[in-house]
């Protein structure tokens, strides 16, 4: 009998930003660049605009799709900017269910749980922060 295991919805949810946001916007937020990814970034003087994924939870839905929620937060020195990128990052992840894949995951849905919202991070006081949350269902991989 095969294992099947969850999709890392981070990592998908990764490879479909680090596409998408430079290609509408935000050239400089990428894995690459080490501008997007699920920590904040480690320098002192932090990039003006950079993005991060975190999965926060979730559940199984059925015997081969999982539904984790996944919280999209989008930082920069401009309020405008950092709500436009997390609200690009949700329309994102809302495209990709609607074609099929996120990243080289398979997605069969995305449901919205918090639209993006102003929520300043104490950590880095100089830099606003906009978060939105979406569970999404991604079919899991055999080993």
């Amino acid at each position: 009998m095969e294992l099947l295991i969850p999709t890392d919805g981070e990592v998908a949810a990764l490879d479909e930003l680090s596409t998408v946001l430079p290609a509408h916007g935000f050239p400089g937020v990428t894995r690459a660049a080490q501008t997007l990814g699920t920590k904040i970034p480690t320098q002192t003087t932090k990039p003006a605009e950079f993005g991060r994924v975190m999965t926060v939870g979730g559940a199984g839905r059925d015997l081969v799709t999982d539904s984790p929620l996944l919280v999209l937060e989008g930082y920069a020195v401009k309020e405008q900017r950092a709500r436009d990128m997390c609200a690009l990052m949700l329309a994102a992840v809302e495209r990709a269910a609607r074609v099929g894949t996120l990243g080289t995951a398979v997605i069969y849905a995305a449901r919205v749980v918090g639209l993006p919202a102003n929520l300043p991070h104490p950590q880095v006081p100089d830099r606003f922060r906009f978060t939105a949350t979406v569970s999404v269902d991604l079919r899991r991989t055999t080993a």
